[in-house]
């Protein structure tokens, strides 16, 4: 999958996760720091869902994390160690303790959620390439559920499904909104 059909993939799965994100953890903000803790989310979800590719060294955050990559490109092959569940895990790990260490702050929990889902939703959608993951890893057995070849026709007509999707969900989320608001009134 290119940079942009990760990105809409991890922008609609974090649009999925957002609602109980803010139902338990920032809902007694005031609007505008809702809105810095939202934008937070959605920006870490959108770099996390290309930052499985730092293992690869001509991805887009490679470039953009050379130090990262070139410790990563290294070591582990493309859509092996990083695109693992335990990858997922041990990141999950890390982003408790980040929020343990800043005594759960909202901030800090705003930025390592959305990075957390955006790199789930990279893994994913790497399940619909014909390579797959190696999702069980150190396992080497590839798991993929679709037939997607990157940059072919049929990825250009699902990132436009996500974005579809994406589109719909917000429409949803901003009908409701105002429905509430109204009862509120």
């Amino acid at each position: 999958m290119t940079k942009q059909t990760h990105s809409s993939g991890g922008f609609l799965i974090a649009a999925f996760a957002i609602y109980p994100f803010i139902i338990k953890f920032i809902e007694n903000y005031n609007l505008p720091y809702k809105l810095l803790l939202i934008f937070l989310y959605f920006h870490f979800a959108d770099l996390g869902s290309s930052f499985p590719d730092i293992d690869m060294k001509s991805s887009y955050v490679s470039k953009r994390y050379p130090f990262l990559s070139k410790h990563f490109g290294k070591n582990f092959k493309h859509r092996g160690f990083t695109h693992s569940i335990v990858f997922l895990l041990l990141l999950g790990i890390v982003c408790i303790a980040l929020n343990y260490i800043s005594q759960f702050n909202i901030v800090v929990h705003s930025i390592t959620f959305g990075f957390y889902v955006g790199y789930g939703s990279h893994i994913l959608l790497d399940l619909f390439n014909p390579q797959g993951v190696e999702l069980f890893y150190p396992c080497k057995i590839n798991f993929k559920i679709l037939y997607i070849k990157t940059n072919s026709t049929s990825e250009k007509l699902f990132h436009g499904f996500l974005n579809l999707l994406s589109s719909l969900l917000l429409i949803y989320y901003c009908i409701s909104y105002l429905k509430l608001l109204d009862y509120v009134r």
